[in-house]
């Protein structure tokens, strides 16, 4: 691929205050927020999702206002005997939503905070990626336009799919990050590539699989031929510094995987990748993907400016959106039914579970390049028909006005004591099949006390979320039933003396007592291997850190 200069200011630098850059910045900050003023006008929009995400969010948040800064066991769902969400689900959008609840003292004025600076985030990443190939002006479109796109609203209102939609606001950066390492390859660019990569295994997983897929293909498209050893050496770098920053998460996640369900316990068939790619039906008893192929219809009503001038324009005029367009086409094959050989041959790929989940990487890539096609449709003159130019704007607007009307209008939203009565219900329910240990059922057996122990006297002394204490009097030889789900961390000890346990058939937690009476301490464990990922990761941002700064020799040269 032939050689471009990156149109772009300096990385590390920002516009100053009332400069041109500066107000196109203040424009795409001001888009993002319009695009939320729904939800501060009326409420949360909510969805099954969403119960979903405060189910893990209140504990997550009670356990760090407890002095536990990174909660392994999840004691309140599934009626009290608890779940291993903590160790699976990446923790970054709750830290964000406890930062704000201690910030704000209560939970919807948080949410509220959490949305605006997610969706703000969004629209500085895209613009962030686009002024790396754009002028500024056409990279504030490119803002806008994603501010507006029908799925990334959808992640929003109408399936709250929260942590993806945070995702989804990081991995621009990244992709930006990568397109300043193969123009230029400054220490800063590989530093944030890191930052975002790190960050974005942090917030959601599926879209870390779906994502790394997709810069892959994007750095093999981009990367000049004339420095290929030296371009990969950097973005090889940065990966292993993001892996190694965000292995305080993974590490467990990776290590543990084979502990829980993935869909087997209660198997859900609408999780099934086969059943979700685009296109793949058309009928509403699928609603998934009828609901998907609309809003890829309405993106590509959208992106009418590209598809009517990217041959001409992008290939030609514009090498320096090349990679994007390639990234497009790449993400919308990943979305449809003949990509199947591929997902068949990658098993992480597999458990991302919706292929429409590429139709998030699609809108980023369609916003930039019909941002330059708007660019070039305004600059064609007498080039372009006006007939053409009326049947653009008519298809991009019959997509907004589908968005705002439909997605947006139609989202259920919940004013502030709807809200905390949801939040009031969503304690102690029912976790989401995948997060079952595999020892368990979804409806182990009613227990009317903590501790069962046949007929022994039981005394709890103090029951908290990871660590319990009781007493059991003498009597028979028995095991004493917890209500508390089976899991290897769960450490059974008596003084020095470690009793055995086990699942029953339910999944519930069984401890051997000996006949005599006996005092136990029960204590989730963490291996080894968590302590050493802990100082990993922090040694990772560090030197993520020290890569990123600017030393003051440096700026006086």
């Amino acid at each position: 691929m032939s050689s471009y200069a990156v149109q772009t200011h300096e990385s590390g630098t920002w516009p100053l205050a009332g400069s041109p850059e500066a107000r196109r910045v203040g424009f795409v900050v001001l888009v993002s927020v319009l695009a939320i003023v729904p939800v501060l006008l009326f409420g949360v929009p909510s969805n099954r999702d969403l119960a979903n995400h405060f189910r893990f969010a209140l504990p997550f948040y009670d356990a760090i206002a407890g002095g536990n800064f990174y909660p392994s066991w999840l004691a309140e769902s599934n009626g009290g005997y608890g779940d291993p969400s903590f160790r699976f689900y990446p923790p970054a959008l709750y830290y964000l939503l406890g930062l704000f609840r201690f910030l704000t003292g209560e939970w919807y004025f948080a949410t509220l905070l959490t949305f605006a600076v997610v969706s703000v985030a969004g629209g500085l990443g895209i613009y962030f990626w686009a002024r790396s190939v754009l002028p500024a002006s056409d990279a504030a479109s490119a803002g806008l336009i994603y501010a507006v796109a029908p799925y990334h609203l959808n992640q929003l209102y109408q399936a709250t799919m929260l942590a993806e939609w945070a995702g989804a606001a990081v991995l621009p950066f990244a992709f930006g990050f990568l397109e300043r390492i193969c123009a230029r390859g400054k220490r800063t660019d590989i530093a944030g590539f890191a930052a975002c990569y790190a960050l974005l295994v942090l917030t959601h997983l599926p879209l870390t699989v779906i994502g790394s897929l997709a810069l892959l293909v994007y750095a093999l498209v981009r990367i000049e031929s004339g420095r290929r050893i030296q371009t990969l050496g950097k973005l090889t770098t940065a990966v292993a510094l993001g892996l190694c920053a965000s292995s305080v998460y993974w590490v467990t996640m990776v290590s543990e995987m084979r502990w829980i369900s993935i869909n087997t316990v209660d198997y859900d068939s609408s999780v099934d990748y086969r059943r979700n790619f685009l296109l793949s039906t058309f009928s509403p008893d699928n609603l998934n993907v009828w609901w998907m192929n609309i809003l890829a219809l309405m993106t590509l009503l959208l992106s009418a400016p590209l598809i009517l001038m990217a041959r001409r324009h992008v290939w030609r005029d514009r090498p320096q959106l090349r990679p994007v367009a390639v990234f497009t086409a790449f993400a919308l094959f990943m979305a449809l039914p003949l990509s199947r050989p591929v997902w068949q041959l990658l098993a992480p790929l597999q458990q991302t579970q919706f292929p429409w989940r590429w139709l998030a990487l699609i809108s980023m890539g369609v916003a930039i390049l019909v941002a330059a096609g708007l660019s070039l449709l305004s600059q064609a003159g007498k080039e372009t028909v006006r007939v053409k130019q009326l049947v653009i704007m008519g298809a991009m607007t019959i997509s907004v006005v589908f968005t705002f009307s439909h997605v947006v209008r139609e989202a259920k939203f919940l004013p502030h004591h709807s809200f905390e009565e949801t939040l009031t219900d969503v304690r102690g329910t029912a976790s989401v099949n995948y997060w079952f240990p595999i020892w368990a059922t979804s409806t182990p057996r009613a227990m009317n006390t903590a501790i069962e122990a046949a007929d022994r006297n039981v005394i709890v002394q103090s029951w908290t979320p990871e660590s319990r204490h009781f007493s059991v009097a003498e009597g028979n030889v028995t095991e004493a039933r917890l209500k508390t789900f089976y899991y290897p961390n769960w450490t059974a000890k008596s003084g020095q003396q470690v009793l055995s346990t086990r699942p029953d058939k339910d999944g519930a937690l069984l401890v051997s007592l000996p006949a005599d009476a006996i005092s136990v301490d029960l204590d989730f464990v963490e291996p080894r291997r968590s302590r050493v990922s802990a100082y990993a990761s922090l040694a990772g941002f560090g030197l993520i850190g020290v890569l990123g700064m600017s030393l003051p020799w440096r700026r006086r040269q």
